[in-house]
């Protein structure tokens, strides 16, 4: 039997994937502390105790789901970067943008529950610092790798740039969707807003 497969005791095999789906649609509804390890399982067309055997108690289960979506952010970011170290500026600031607007659009219970967990009754914080500290610390490496188009060495200064960019992808992009607003140009604002940003430094007074 696969190790991300169990069958009941009718025969049914249930996918890892299809358990965690279930459980961030609960969480996300009904937030973690009202969240019911039945209301799950009723969810995943499964039983307790094959929730239990499977993913653990709701803690752990928790935890498994912020987890998986914290490694497919993860996937989507290095994607997405590698393809960036190619591009001149003008491009990078869309590039960069993208995984955490494509990730709030096509995994909005994901990204609540890991970006804004305090909406859902708990917050993963020191998970979702470590995800936007893995994002800054990528960015940054990226800044450096096409430093030539701001002339200056960096230096420390790109850590910065690198650690204002995520900030205000954030930001533009939880204010998106509390308005129930379009992603898409959202994006594209927040990547002008950057690149704009970007030209504009007097990077000489800020380098050492």
């Amino acid at each position: 039997m696969s190790a991300r497969t169990q069958s009941s005791l009718s025969g049914r095999r249930f996918e890892e994937g299809d358990l965690l789906d279930a459980a961030r649609a609960v969480f996300h509804a009904e937030g973690y502390a009202a969240a019911q390890i039945a209301d799950i399982a009723k969810r995943a067309g499964t039983t307790k105790p094959t929730l239990y055997a499977r993913l653990g108690n709701k803690e752990q289960i928790y935890l498994h789901v912020v987890r998986r979506e914290a490694e497919v952010f993860r996937g989507w970011v290095a994607d997405a970067y590698e393809k960036g170290s190619r591009l001149p500026l003008a491009e990078l600031a869309e590039v960069g943008m993208e995984p955490l607007f494509r990730f709030a659009a096509e995994r909005t219970e994901g990204f609540n529950l890991l970006f804004r967990g305090e909406k859902t009754g708990d917050r993963p914080a020191a998970l979702r610092q470590e995800v936007v500290n893995s994002v800054i610390e990528q960015l940054t490496g990226l800044i450096k790798h096409r430093q030539e188009a701001f002339g200056p060495d960096l230096g420390s200064v790109a850590d910065a740039l690198a650690a204002a960019c995520v900030g205000v992808a954030l930001q533009v992009c939880e204010h998106t969707i509390d308005r129930g607003g379009d992603l898409n140009a959202a994006r594209h604002l927040a990547a002008r807003f950057v690149e704009n940003a970007f030209h504009n430094l007097d990077l000489e007074t800020l380098t050492p």
